[in-house]
């Protein structure tokens, strides 16, 4: 395969739901067409907003495309339905290269030539887009099911009027988080195309995505929908840090989690698509000051779940990276509630002491899961440093009511 298409995308209101086609191929021998659907929108706010959709749906399917060229991984991903200048052109070429690095790794694919891959658009397309600028004071938070957005939520539900919570394909736990807060519901639903689901089991090339880009540019999309001035995100600072090195590039799973993505999708939001504000409550703090708060929160206990592989039945798996990260940051703040949460003490589990090892030690793999830092899953094992409980990291975007605020809960 040598040219990936991004082909066109359309979209039309339907008994007042947005829905979304999108149609990729693979040079002509295979096509898709994904599909995503905001849920309750309003013939007067499409009216008033055709151009400013427009934009917002096409660059979202300038991640959702990426997917699809997992499969194939062409040189070329050719843009046939938009024009991209020289900043978008090389800000999507990066986007690519750092989200998919845990793919990369885990394929063993050298990404490292500097024409592995090029995004190249029609020149002849005129873009009819617009940038909105939404005015008002509501809030938008994604929420995902987990401690992290639950206390994003709870904090700000607390402190600000007009709170809503965002889901893209929402969770049972993501769904009872924003009923136990009584916040306003914006619901996103995601279909994949199941060819690619096939293609997988033919043996093409899978793995991870950077899901929290895709999040990010639906929830400024629903964010405009629905007259919310900002989006309030919940990744924190354990996000930084990497998992392995691989050619000489560090790998991180959760990089479309880290500041340094945070910093270029707000630059590339304010340039290209909408005055939305963007930025990560949590962002100065660490997993285990945030679960920390979290232990103030006793309605979520039983309610949150952030396991992938039990997510579909609402359950805590009790033998992932994710599970035995969370279990570790609870244990010293929730102490027997821990137990409670997952049914059973996970550090008693002599098969997940090499799981344990690989969470804590510099010299292997880190699971590729959203999991604590080595350091501060050392602490709440008891052989860490202190420091990192009044840990506060200045690099963030965080307006100043917001950190005055945080930094009460801390």
């Amino acid at each position: 395969m040598k040219k990936f298409y991004y082909k066109s995308y359309s979209w039309n209101l339907k008994n007042n739901d947005l829905v979304i086609d999108y149609n990729f191929a693979a040079d002509d021998k295979y096509s898709f067409s994904p599909k995503l659907i905001f849920k309750n929108v309003t013939q007067e706010v499409v009216e008033k907003n055709k151009l400013v959709i427009n934009n917002l749906v096409f660059n979202i399917g300038l991640v959702e495309l990426l997917s699809y060229w997992k499969a194939f991984v062409t040189p070329e991903i050719i843009i046939e339905c938009g024009n991209l200048d020289d900043y978008q052109l090389a800000w999507w070429k990066d986007l690519l290269l750092k989200g998919m690095g845990q793919f990369f790794y885990e394929n063993n694919i050298d990404f490292t030539n500097e024409n592995f891959v090029n995004f190249k658009s029609v020149d002849t397309f005129k873009n009819n887009f617009q940038k909105v600028n939404v005015t008002g004071d509501a809030i938008l938070v994604p929420v995902g099911g987990g401690k992290d957005s639950s206390v994003t939520l709870e904090i700000l539900n607390k402190n600000f009027k007009n709170v809503s919570a965002f889901f893209l394909n929402p969770s049972v736990a993501s769904m009872k988080t924003a009923d136990i807060s009584e916040v306003n519901k914006v619901v996103v639903e995601r279909y994949i195309d199941k060819k690619l689901f096939d293609l997988n089991k033919q043996g093409f090339p899978n793995g991870h995505t950077p899901f929290t880009a895709l999040l990010s540019f639906t929830s400024v999309l629903a964010a405009i929908l629905n007259n919310h001035k900002t989006v309030v995100f919940s990744n924190e600072q354990s996000s930084e840090e990497d998992n392995t090195k691989f050619l000489g590039q560090s790998i991180n799973h959760q990089y479309s989690k880290t500041l340094d993505f945070e910093n270029k999708f707000r630059e590339y939001n304010q340039k290209y698509l909408s005055n939305v504000d963007y930025f990560s409550f949590l962002r100065p703090l660490y997993d285990l000051q945030i679960t920390k708060i979290f232990s103030r929160f006793g309605k979520y206990f039983s309610v949150i779940r952030s396991c992938n592989v039990g997510q579909k039945e609402n359950i805590w798996c009790g033998k992932c990276p994710k599970c035995l990260s969370t279990f570790i940051l609870f244990h010293p703040f929730l102490k027997d509630k821990t137990i409670e949460v997952f049914g059973k003490n996970l550090l008693e589990d002599e098969s997940l002491k090499p799981m344990l090892n690989s969470l804590i030690s510099e010299t292997e793999v880190k699971p590729f899961e959203c999991v604590g830092t080595r350091e501060e899953l050392k602490f709440a094992l008891g052989i860490g440093d202190k420091k990192i409980l009044t840990s506060w990291n200045n690099k963030n975007n965080l307006p100043k009511e917001y950190e005055q605020l945080l930094k009460k809960y801390l």
